[in-house]
């Protein structure tokens, strides 16, 4: 069986090589009788090769700038000057500047024709604060950026309820730390909710992972579930806070929307 499967396999092939001899011998002819596209690639590859030969021993294409954006404390080698700037390891160079401002979010390198290396860096936004031994800022992947303050920062949401002394809290660092990137994606739900909700937010507290807790204009206190119920209990909110708007005068302390129906608790007179 296996020999009659050779056999077959080799007369296959047998029968192919004519054909493609055949198949080589009309493209032969076919460039005899029009040489034309063949003399025009060749003509083609001949600049091309010539151009790619200028541009490696042009001295206008000799790295003589280096271009950083001010204030980035970024240094790129000195010896990239003098270098031929279609050698210049892009991604190699943008892996040490990263590494040099890890708080950067992206550091892009650039040519700029004929002779500079471009810098551009994107900081990274921040979204919210977390405390540690002080107040810092945190972006929306988790990064605690450094320069922390002692208070409070404005306008930039606080997140509560973290273990103290948690190692996976540090500055200059990206965390890994669990209720942290809880917080942030309640945080960006909240922040796709209604504006009556995201504009008031102010805190997201985080310590119970099944019972979160955020504050509306730092005195309105509101219950939740966990993070798979968050988005029905928010439709909750949303019509509680409908209802309550017809009653301005009405002091409120807390909202439970964990229950079908939302528990108001009144604020002490």
């Amino acid at each position: 069986m296996a020999t009659s499967r050779a056999r077959r396999r080799r007369q296959r092939w047998a029968g192919l090589l004519p054909q493609l001899w055949r198949g080589l011998a009309a493209v032969g002819r076919w460039l005899w009788r029009h040489p034309q596209p063949l003399a025009l690639a060749c003509c083609l590859g001949l600049t091309g090769w010539a151009m790619g030969s200028f541009i490696q021993r042009a001295e206008a294409f000799h790295v003589a700038s280096l271009s950083v954006p001010p204030n980035m404390a970024l240094e790129l080698p000195p010896s990239l000057i003098g270098q031929n700037i279609w050698h210049v390891n892009l991604r190699a160079l943008s892996e040490r500047l990263q590494q040099q401002r890890p708080d950067l979010q992206h550091v892009r390198i650039i040519r700029q024709l004929p002779n500079t290396i471009r810098v551009h860096a994107i900081e990274r936004a921040p979204v919210a604060q977390v405390r540690i031994d002080r107040w810092y800022a945190v972006d929306r992947d988790g990064f605690i950026l450094p320069g922390g303050t002692v208070e409070p920062m404005e306008r930039l949401i606080r997140l509560t309820g973290f273990l103290q002394g948690s190692v996976l809290l540090r500055a200059g660092k990206l965390s890994t730390d669990e209720r942290l990137l809880l917080a942030l994606r309640v945080l960006a739900a909240l922040q796709r909710a209604p504006m009556s909700i995201a504009r008031r937010l102010t805190e997201i507290n985080v310590s119970d992972a099944q019972q979160i807790r955020f504050v509306l204009d730092d005195e309105l206190e509101i219950r939740c579930g966990g993070e798979a119920e968050l988005d029905a209990h928010l439709e909750r909110l949303q019509a509680t806070l409908r209802m309550l708007a017809r009653q301005p005068s009405m002091p409120i302390r807390y909202i439970d929307v964990r229950f079908q129906q939302p528990v108001v608790g009144p604020r002490a007179s």
